[in-house]
């Protein structure tokens, strides 16, 4: 069996955080999370509220996706108390101002077949803490600790908090991660893509010996 994962298009130039979170109306200050997904039950927004509840008040969240499964979780989050600090943007045309806003990307998904929001972040050189192996697919493809941070259980919002706590504290692993996941992403771009699926047809058409 032979698998050709999906590909990403590499981001081209455009605003810088400072006028990304402007434009966003995103905290000036501060680190900020972003949590991409339209299910955010199924891709562990729960999880996520929670870990926020137990970093330093600097620390904001901002949320894209399907505008309308915002208000339990705006009730959620307003329940652990840090309502003031997680911005729900509901969908946007372009997410690309979103990566270029955030610190780091959060996906502690509960089941995804690939996730292309990693990869996508992965493109813009951002930090990325995701679901291991056993929950998202992507992750299969990645060393925990060179190209992204893994958790083994993406329902403990502790590890959630640990492996953010990890990033946000260290410059110098922040680089590090945003560094191999960009070169992981232009490894995984969409011309490559399709060299693979040509080699794959060449394979096909040619005689068993």
């Amino acid at each position: 069996m032979s698998v050709v994962t999906p590909g990403v298009k590499m981001p081209g130039p455009g605003p810088d955080k400072a006028e990304a979170r402007r434009l966003l109306c995103l905290p000036g200050q501060g680190s900020l999370l972003l949590f991409v997904a339209n299910d955010y039950a199924r891709k562990g927004l729960d999880g996520l509220l929670q870990a926020l509840a137990g970093l330093p008040a600097e620390v904001s969240l901002a949320v894209v996706g399907n505008a309308a499964g915002i208000a339990p979780f705006k009730a959620r989050a307003q329940a652990l108390g840090v309502d003031d600090r997680v911005h729900f943007l509901g969908s946007l045309k372009s997410v690309d101002p979103a990566y270029r806003a955030a610190d780091v990307l959060v996906h502690p998904t509960l089941e995804d077949t690939f996730a292309m929001v990693v990869l996508e972040a992965m493109a813009h050189g951002l930090p990325v803490v995701v679901s291991g192996p056993a929950c998202c697919g992507i992750s299969g493809l990645l060393t925990h600790g060179q190209e992204a941070l893994l958790l083994d259980d993406p329902r403990d919002a502790n590890a959630i908090k640990s492996a953010l706590t990890r990033v946000l504290g260290d410059p110098a692993l922040a680089a590090s991660l945003g560094a191999a996941a960009r070169c992981f992403a232009q490894d995984h771009s969409w011309q490559s893509a399709a060299r693979a699926y040509e080699q794959l047809y060449q394979r096909s058409l040619t005689p068993p010996a």
